[in-house]
Order: structure tokens, then sequence, then C-alpha cells
């Protein structure tokens, strides 16, 4: 325990010390490194050899010394002449030392004074005269049990090789295990988060020359994610051999491979001139195919690499067959695509070159080789585009010359070939939460789905709900409900299909900062202006320095039905852990706004995606797949047409549904009250929504609760168009109580209970991708009655029809929404009201009008937090008691915790608050306030101060259910009668 606490306390020390080098060094794709042990005869031959600049593809000598030599001063020496000597000649110099176990300090204050020379004698002036050296091989020959104690000194003689040595590369090694695995079971235990950043490559000693690449690269991933890996193998025959195993291993993430070699020193001059090859760009795997064919028509070994700044590439044929045997004579060379215009063959053995053209033809070009002298190397030149055919980009007059559009694209590519050479799929944890906002409403329901997250380049994606959240409220069903999956017509979720090619036009901006990256700004847009799939226009960020992509802002243009606009973000983030010469950046964030026209309104989705815990190329990829297919967890796939459910089959596999789930059953039940009511107001019915009414993309919803009917009809796309149609329909058959104030108090015997039923007419059209223009007809009926303590001396008004036109506008941007409306009202009949010579009456206001402007605006915090913000100026004209504004529960003119019908007003100014956050996942609380400042002449109110606050409450209830619970009551007004509560209890079903 002791040492325990004397390890943890040394941490944050010595992660300032090592974590952070001055500069992180760069390496190519591929270095080959020959194995040598004292005494080594390849230093003196490299001491003979002539003065050469070293670069970065050049091979490097690896010294390896066992603990036990440490002690004797000539290991030092060695060390030292090795790391001159290989400077002098070009050439990298590496020391691998053995770790031995040893005893560590057990007190904090002895652990902190520890030093590597202290806890390993002997290595101190191995790692002075190693100042200077390109590689260091942290060797674990064997782990015993205490890995709290390897780990300790591992930190502790990496962060003084970094200290000294501050671009040089640090590899933790193991040794393959006799059996079972490749690496041993304690590496992962031993390379743990706190010693990740102490480290640059994951190291294996292999028994045999055979292993797979691809499984040593998953294995490795398995505790080391995304890390470069060092493989050291047996004894090669020869250079072709190390540089054949160079490249196989380099395809899976490996750019250091070590072997000591059977062959003379004098024939590692092949490995100089191939390390001088590489060192005229930054090269990777190159995924495009080629083929080798011997006199006979056997197939030879042969490997492809990309550099940075051409297209061209270098074919590397080290003279092997397929099974590793020394092959000697002609070769035909099948190259992949009639893209090249030269080609340069270097005899690596030899050093002779000779550069020859190659005719343009239609047909992929074969050339005829010879490998008599063995290894060669191929230098390709890529045939460049006519003038005519590239697009110029506008880049302005600056003192600098600016790359065009063209280049950088063309280097863009080049990265991305190089990292999707370093993965086939990926499994990861999606996160992605749809807030759903209607136009006029200052509401916003939340949905977030959760859970394992599968992907492969061309075939989309599955995605398994395992946690579903209403408001940050956590489901506690068996399985994710089946809603209906609202969605813009087959929108590229996350765009790894946007390859940025030859299918849209380029424009160079200029340069800006995202990420904390420098980068190129490019717009884009399709050339073509119609077609069946997705067509987007936006902004590429394109870093600056490696040519990665850092950030998409795009919008899609050829939206159909009701999708009014699809604006989305995507940042391309770097994954955790990834090291190495390129870039594994990935959508792991998209942020979007979608705007539907549904229902005659607009619904607003703002969908957030995140993606964590990202692995490529999991071993156990398909077997996550297949146990998830076997459970009960709901599960989406997406297709060309957009997402889909996934239905179990009797087989407990899963088969995509056809149709896309647009309709639901949902039950409603609930009480509401406020002192309006004579009595608490039961809600118990069925509501019903369908989203594609037969198949035709028509909307339909439907509710009917007892007393309470609501339903409406739209048709977004009429006649093919833009425009929409819809009807709606509302009524209540419970009269509610609407009493008067004066000077504070009650006025019960001008108490009037009132009813209606409402139709409407509505038509919208689209103006633009964020504004969206509606017009209403309707017809209201309205009926009156006595209350209780009616005064029989008080007139009641006249039952009658409203005749309505309304006018509307809403805006919608990146979490604002404006709206206004303006209606016009005409009843059908307005006899005298009141008492006898009411001052409010005039048979002229059977015609008023109403108006009202609204700015809201949500702010989303961390761990389902919401601060919810809106304005909202109402008005009337020619209005009366029954035509004013009235403030109470629901509507526009929402009031929190006002009865309905207590409090009216000519005009109104309303600001509305409220913060909600979640306890744990089970319950969320909302506090709210409203405010509002009312004019209205006979009441006497110049904008008089109202407020009300209240809270709001949501929690999943038995059955699978979801329960709201709304209570608020004034606390600005109570002085002029505005007392009493509201409360609201509400239960949904989901079938």
């Amino acid at each position: 325990m002791v040492r325990t606490r004397a390890l943890s306390a040394l941490t944050f020390l010595l992660a300032a010390s090592a974590a952070a080098p001055a500069a992180e060094p760069a390496w190519p794709h591929l270095t080959t490194w020959v194995v040598v042990r004292p005494p080594a005869p390849r230093v003196e031959a490299l001491e003979a050899s002539l003065p050469a600049r070293p670069g970065s593809g050049s091979p490097g000598l690896l010294l390896e010394l066992p603990a036990a030599s440490y002690a004797d001063p000539s290991a030092a020496e060695a060390v030292r002449r090795l790391v001159a000597s290989a400077r002098r000649a070009g050439w990298r110099s590496g020391v691998a030392l053995e770790l031995p176990e040893v005893p560590v300090p057990t007190d904090g204050r002895s652990a902190e004074a520890a030093t590597a020379a202290t806890l390993v004698p002997g290595l101190g002036p191995i790692l002075v005269a190693a100042r200077g050296a390109d590689l260091f091989a942290l060797d674990f020959p064997e782990i015993g049990e205490d890995l709290a104690a390897r780990r300790f000194v591992l930190k502790k003689v990496a962060a003084a090789i970094r200290a000294e040595n501050p671009r040089t590369w640090i590899a933790a090694v193991f040794h393959q295990p006799r059996e079972g695995s490749l690496f041993p079971a304690a590496a992962a235990e031993l390379k743990t988060d706190d010693v990740a950043p102490f480290v640059d490559l994951v190291g294996l000693h292999l028994s045999s020359a055979s292993a797979d690449p691809a499984a040593l690269r998953a294995e490795a991933d398995a505790f080391a994610f995304g890390r470069p890996l060092f493989v050291e193998l047996p004894e090669q025959p020869g250079p072709e051999a190390l540089l054949h195993q160079a490249a196989r291993f380099a395809a899976a993430g490996s750019p250091v491979l070590a072997a000591p070699l059977a062959s003379a020193a004098v024939e590692d001059r092949l490995l100089s001139r191939f390390g001088g090859l590489l060192s005229s760009g930054d090269y990777a795997r190159d995924g495009r195919p080629a083929e080798a064919r011997g006199a006979k028509g056997e197939a030879l070994a042969i490997h492809r690499l990309a550099p940075d700044d051409d297209l061209g590439g270098l074919v590397l044929l080290p003279g092997l067959d397929e099974a590793g045997n020394p092959y000697r004579g002609a070769v035909t060379l099948a190259l992949d695509a009639p893209s090249y215009a030269a080609a340069e063959v270097v005899e690596l053995a030899t050093g002779r070159s000779k550069r020859f053209e190659i005719p343009a033809t239609k047909e992929p070009p074969r050339l005829s080789l010879s490998l008599r002298s063995g290894a060669v190397a191929v230098r390709l030149d890529a045939r460049e585009k006519p003038p005519e055919e590239l697009t110029k980009a506008t880049v302005g007059v600056s003192a600098k010359r600016w790359p065009t559009a063209e280049e950088i694209l063309a280097r863009h590519q080049i990265w991305r070939t190089r990292r999707d050479a370093r993965w086939k799929r990926f499994a990861a944890w999606n996160k992605t939460s749809i807030r759903f906002r209607i136009a006029e409403l200052a509401n916003t329901f939340e949905q977030t789905l959760a859970g394992p997250f599968f992907y492969e380049p061309g075939k989309g994606y599955d995605w398994a709900w395992s946690e579903t959240y209403f408001n940050g409220v956590k489901w506690r069903g068996k399985s994710s409900p089946v809603l209906p999956i609202v969605q813009p017509e087959k929108v590229s979720e996350l765009p790894l299909e946007i390859t940025f090619n030859d299918a849209y036009r380029y424009a160079l901006e200029g340069e800006d900062t995202v990420l904390d990256r420098p980068a190129w700004v490019l717009t884009f847009e399709p050339k073509a202006t119609e077609s069946d799939k997705p067509l987007f226009a936006g902004t590429v960020w394109i870093d600056r320095q490696d040519d990665s992509v850092l950030r998409v802002k795009s919008r899609q243009l050829n939206l159909k039905g009701e999708v009014q606009s699809v604006d989305e973000t995507t940042d391309f983030l770097v994954l955790p852990g990834a090291l190495g010469d390129v870039a594994m950046r990935f959508p792991l964030l998209v942020k979007a706004q979608w705007i539907l026209r549904t229902f005659s309104r607009t619904t607003v989705l703002e969908r957030e995606t995140v993606l964590s815990d990202v692995r490529l190329d999991p071993e156990t990829f398909d077997a996550e797949k297949k146990a998830l297919f076997a459970s009960p967890q709901t599960m989406v796939r997406d297709t060309e047409k957009g997402v889909r459910y996934l239905e179990k089959t009797p087989e407990g596999d899963r088969k995509v549904t056809d149709e896309t789930k647009l309709s639901r059953f949902f039950g409603l039940g609930g009480v509401f009250y406020d002192e309006s009511l004579d009595y608490p107001l039961p809600l118990l019915g069925v509501y019903y929504l369908d989203l594609d009414v037969k198949k035709k993309g028509q909307q339909a919803q439907v509710f009917f609760g007892g007393v309470l009917l609501a339903g409406s009809f739209n048709e977004p796309k009429l006649f093919g168009s833009t425009v929409d149609l819809g009807a709606d329909v509302f009524g209540i058959a419970v009269r509610g109580t609407d009493v008067p104030y004066q000077d504070g108090e009650k006025v019960d015997a001008e108490a009037v209970k009132s009813r209606s039923f409402a139709a409407n007419l509505n038509v919208g059209t689209p103006v633009g991708r964020h504004v969206k223009l509606s017009g209403t007809v309707g017809v209201s009926y309205r009926d009156y009655a006595e209350a209780d303590d009616t005064d029989p001396a008080f007139a009641i008004p006249s039952d009658h029809w409203v005749y309505r036109l309304e006018g509307r506008a809403a805006w919608d941007w990146q979490g604002w929404a404006l709206s206004g409306r303006y209606g016009w009202n005409k009843r059908s009949r307005w006899d005298a009201w009141g008492y006898a010579g009411n001052p409010e009456w005039d048979p002229g206001k059977d015609t008023f009008r109403t108006w009202g402007v609204q700015l809201a605006k949500d702010f989303h915090l961390p761990k389902f937090q919401r601060v919810k913000t809106a304005v909202n100026w109402l008005g009337t004209s020619n209005a009366d008691r029954f035509s004013k504004i009235s403030f109470g529960f629901f509507g526009s003119s929402s009031l929190r915790g006002f009865s309905s019908g207590s409090l009216r007003g000519e005009e109104a100014l309303i600001g509305r608050l409220s913060y909600g956050f979640v306890v744990g996942d089970v319950f969320r609380l909302e506090a709210l306030y409203d405010q509002a400042w009312v004019t209205d002449e006979p009441s006497g109110f110049s904008w008089t101060p109202f407020g009300g606050a209240g809270i709001s409450g949501q929690f999943s209830g038995p059955w699978s259910t979801l329960v709201q619970l709304d209570a608020g009551l004034p606390v600005v007004g109570r002085d002029r009668g505005q007392t009493g509560f509201v409360l609201s209890l509400n239960f949904l079903k989901i079938f």
C-alpha cells in the first residue's frame, strides 16, 4: 500500500517531464533496422563508409544490450560509437535496453529522489552515451507480478531518455509467449493510461516472421489503441527479406521493423538506397492494386507506397516470391491505370537506375523488368491533367504564393488514402440527442439515444439503442420504444462518403484557425444541379500542416417532401491515443439543424451526435454485432433509403423493415386543475400519429380524451410543390369560468362560463431555407353560460361564430426562433353584454385584431441541463373582455400559475426563463418563471407587472410510462387578486 501511494504521488511530476516533449518526432511510414550486438562489425563498416546526410527514410542500426552488460564500461563505449558512426554515415541509431526487475523505493520521498541511474545500476553512463539516438527500445523479456514497480521503472527511465533526447521515439517492447496470444497477458496491465504518455510505440519480439500483421495490430489495439508498433523478427537472410517484412508490417501501423541479418555488412547498402528513395517524400501505403509475375507466371512479392507530393508513387519488388524465397529473373509489372507518364527503375543492390517514358494508352501499362541483380524500386511519375480540366481557384493578390484548391485537395486525398489504409471498419458508442421544437411554441422536447455503433464503408452503419432518455430521464422499459423516425430523405448522418472528389467544384477562400489548427478554407458545390442522391454545398477546412480534414459545414440542396432545410457541421477529431505519421481524424461530432414542415407549421430538429470509444478493426466486431442481433435491444440500420429499423427474425438474426414506422399509438391520461374549473379535469384517451398517411407523405394526428378532441391533417407537398395545405380541429366539452377582478378582488357577479370549438384551414410555403410564411382561414364557435354566482342583471354574451384570417411568419436558425402573427377576426353576432350601459361593449367590436411577436432561444448545457428563454410581445386592437389576451396555462400567452381567464389585457410583454436539470437519470426537475407587463385600460393596468413561478418534474412511471408533473402559482400580482394555483399531471404510454 505504501508503494502504491508513492507511485501515485509521482505521476504528475513524471508527466511534466516526459509526456510533453519539445517537439513530437516525425517518422516515415517504413523504416528498417538491423539488430547488432557487441562486438558489432556493422558499426565498423559504417565507420569506413563515406559520409552521408541522413534522410527521413534512412535505415538504422539497433544495438541490443542485456542488463548484465550495463556495468561493463565497454557497453557505453559501444553505444557512443554506434550513435556517432550512424550519424556520419547517414543512418539512424537506436539502443535496445533490457529493463530488469529491480527493487523500488517504498516511501514517497525516496521515490521522488530516485533516478534511472540509481534504480538500474550501470544504466546512467549508457544513457549519457546514447544522446542523439533516434530510437530507444525498452525491453521486457519477462514481466513479474509486481507490475506497479515495473511501471515505475519504465516511467523513470523514459523520463530520463526524453529529457536528453526530446525528438527520440521510445518503445515498450514485449516478447511473444510460447503459446497463446501474441502479447503476454500482463502487457495490458503494464501499459496503463498513466504509462501511455511516456511511450511512443508498442513493441513485440515475434518468434516467427510469418505472423499476421493485421492480427498483431488488432491485439495491440486491445490495450494500446492506435499506437504505432515496433516489431523485431528473428534473423533474416538479408536486406531484401528485411525490406519485404518491413513493408508487410508497415501496412498494419508498424513504422519500425528490426531484425538481425545473416548477410554481410556490405549488402546493407541496399537499405540505404531504398531509404534515400523514401526520403524524397512522406510515403505511406498505397492501396492501388499492382501485380508482379515471374517468367513462368508465378506471383512475386510486391509493395506500393504513395508520396505526399505527387500521385505517382513507388513500387518495391524485393526479389522474393510470395513464400519469401529469392527470385532472380525477368518480371512483368502490371499497374492499375493508364495514368503514369514515366518510370525510373533503381537496382537497390548496385545503385544503377534507368528512366523511360510510358506511352499513353487506354489500358493500364505492363512493364517488363529484371530482378537478376536483386530487389528493384520503381518510381512512377503521374500523368498530369490537361490545363482545361483543372478548376482554377480564385485566391486574390498576396505576397506569398498560396496553393491552388486542386493542390490542397490532392494532398488531402493522399492523407485520406493513408488514413483509410489503416482501418477497414470501426465500432464505437453513439450518443445522439434530437431536440424537437415546434414554431410558436416555447417548448422543447429532447430524445437521446445511445448504444453500440458499427460502421463499414460502403455498408452504412448498424446502431443499437441500448439507452434512451426523454428530456434526460432514462427510459426504464426492456428496450427502447419504436418511435417514428423523423429524418430528411437519406441525409448522410456521418459524412464519410463526402470524399471531395471530382463531383464537386472547389474554390480556395482563404485561411482560418479551426480546432486550434491552421487551416485552408475551401467552398464546394456540386457540378450536377439534379441528382437522385443527396447534393451538398458548403465549406471544408483542411489542415495546413498534415492535410487532414478538420471541419465540414454543409447544407443539402435537393431536398424533397416536407424537408425545408438541412444544415450540418461535422468536426473531424483525432482518435484518442492515435499516434504516428497520419492524423487519424474521424467525424466524431456532428451538429445539425433540420427544419420540417409538419402539420402546417415548422418543426425544428436540432441534432447532436457524439461518437466515443472508437475502435478500429476490433477482432470482436462480428461477435459484438451478433450478440446485439440476438438481444431484445432496438436496432436501426443506415440504408440507401434512409434509417430503417432492424427487426428480429425467428432464427435470431435481424432484417431491415421495408416500412419506416412513421405511425404510432400513444395512451394519454392525467388530470388538470385551475380555479377556472369547478373540479379537476380528467384526461384519458389515445393519441395517434402518422407521418406518412397511405404512403403518400401526408401527415395526420388525432387526440381524443373524452372531454377533449384535437386533430390535424397536412399535405406538405401540394401537387408536388413546396406549398403545404392542412386542416386542424379542436374542441373541449367542459366549460371554464371567466371571473374578472376589480381593485384586486374577484367580481363573482360578472363570472361567465364558456367553451369553444375551432376548425382551421392552413396554407404555407417556405421562403429560402429558414423562413416560412403561412396563412389561416379559421372558424370557431363559442357558447356562454351563467356561473353559479352570476348576477341575474349581468347579461351573458351571445353565442356566436368567429371567422378568422391570420398570417404568420417563422424564422429558425442555430437555435434561435423568431415568429410573428397578425389576425383579423369577425364575430357573427355580438349583442350587448354585461350590465346596462356597459362601456366596454360596443357593436363595432364585433371585429377585432390580434398580433404577436416571439423570440425564443434554448441553451443546452452538459448532463441534460437546459436554460430556456423567450420574449413575447402581444397586442390587440378594438378588443373587449372576451377577445383580449387571456393568460393561463396554455398557448402563446401562457403565464405560469395563473388560472385561465383570471387575467386579461389589451397589450402585454412577457419574458420567460427556466432552468432544468436531471437528478441522476431518474428525475428531471425544472424551475420556471414568467414575468408579464400588462396594459388594460378598463382594468387600470398600464404595463402593470404580473409574475408566476412553478416547477416541472418528469420521471419514468410504471408499465413503461412517462409521467409529467407541472405546478405553479402567481408570485407577482397577488395584491391584485391573482391567487390560487395550477396543477397538471399527465401520463404517456407508448404502445
